[in-house]
């Protein structure tokens, strides 16, 4: 079950966040390379994304090569805390790492919920992977410093959000889609 819709931010849990820290700096991963998501969805034109698990369309989640074989071991940790901690059944629906540099923002904003029900039923999962204490994400008025290797669950369906990286330094989160009926 997703968070009632009073509930924004839900702390299910704590993940080391050490290897795929350094996997993001030894792979020389290139930010720049993708831009699906930045030219569909206005708000997100400041960040930077590598999909790991993802599909345009959302229908069938796809593997992407290479950022999959990097990233699966660290999939199947972050998988196995969801099952014991939020939800012991389903599967990723989508796994990206968004990277919002510093001094950007993602403007407050709806999400144009593309893929219907199946959005609406999925728990939504931030893991700060590197980040600042100058970087804030609100839902709805209620402001978060998420910390690097806190697990939340956030709810912000139908709800304005945004995110201000006030920092000197890159915000990175791997965001997770999960579908318990997957």
């Amino acid at each position: 079950m997703v968070l009632p819709n009073d509930i924004k931010y839900n702390l299910i849990g704590y993940f080391n966040t050490s290897k795929i820290k350094n996997k993001i700096l030894l792979n020389n991963l290139d930010w720049n390379s993708y831009k699906f998501r930045q030219k569909r969805y206005k708000d997100h034109l400041e960040t930077k994304t590598i999909p790991i698990i993802w599909s345009e369309n959302f229908s069938t989640p796809i593997n992407w090569d290479p950022y999959y074989d990097i990233f699966k071991d660290d999939l199947k940790d972050v998988e196995s805390i969801i099952k014991k901690s939020l939800c012991n059944k389903g599967n990723f629906m989508s796994a990206i790492l968004i990277n919002l540099p510093s001094g950007k923002s993602i403007k407050r904003h709806r999400d144009a919920n593309p893929i219907g029900e199946k959005f609406n039923r999925c728990h939504r999962i931030h893991i700060p992977i590197l980040t600042n204490k100058d970087c804030f994400f609100e839902i709805d008025g209620e402001i978060k410093n998420m910390r690097e290797g806190e697990i939340w669950e956030i709810n912000n369906i139908r709800k304005f959000h945004s995110v201000q990286n006030n920092g000197i330094s890159d915000r990175i989160h791997l965001l997770i889609d999960w579908d318990p009926f997957l």
